[in-house]
């Protein structure tokens, strides 16, 4: 799946966030990129908090780490 951010499509900017699983799946999910993500942490006069923080990061370093192991096995099986 391709995770798009919502606003930027809005606007008609790129809007290409990242893929997530299932990775065969052509169809798109919707998301918000950072700019935007701090922007309405902004309009909505609140602090993003550490634990909110920490949770988007974690997401996005979860996804890293998963295509990463998915590049891995696809070199892995190729050589057999």
């Amino acid at each position: 799946m391709k995770v798009l951010c919502a606003w930027c499509v809005r606007d008609g900017k790129p809007a290409f966030l990242r893929e997530k699983s299932p990775i065969d799946d052509p169809s798109e999910t919707h998301g918000l990129c950072g700019d935007h993500f701090t922007s309405l942490s902004l309009s909505v006069r609140q602090v993003v908090t550490p634990k909110v923080w920490l949770l988007s990061r974690a997401n996005d370093l979860s996804w890293g780490l998963t295509r990463w192991v998915q590049r891995q096995m696809g070199r892995f099986f190729s050589l057999c």
